[in-house]
């Protein structure tokens, strides 16, 4: 891995809201698998990006709207833990913007589905 690579993700947390407790849990990405292979459809990932400040809530397309309304509800918690100047961003599944999917290498993760099939 090269180190801007290593760079990248040395700068990023990974949550995943559970709904259970209704609260978002660090995940440990101790496989060290790219963002978009954590992305599914029916769960909320919120991820702190301290390199450039912000937090995407990153809402997967059959998440209900109850989990969506906590997304909203429990990020700025975060956002206060790590950064107060930090900007939070809601991206919708399927309708990521380039910034994010570049960063992220969204095009990847469309590659490999479309090898799979």
């Amino acid at each position: 891995m090269e180190n801007t690579e290593k760079a990248r993700k040395s700068h990023i947390l990974i949550f995943k809201l559970d709904p259970e407790s209704e609260e978002f849990e660090e995940f440990s990405n101790e496989e060290d698998l790219p963002v978009y292979k954590l992305l599914e459809h029916d769960q909320i990932v919120l991820l702190v990006n301290s390199e450039h400040s912000r937090i995407y809530i990153w809402e997967g397309r059959k998440v209900t709207t109850k989990m969506k309304f906590l997304s909203a509800q429990l990020a700025p918690s975060i956002r206060d833990h790590y950064g107060i100047d930090y900007t939070i961003t809601t991206i919708d599944d399927g309708d990521e913007p380039p910034v994010f999917r570049d960063f992220y290498k969204l095009d990847e993760a469309d590659s490999d589905e479309e090898n799979n099939n």
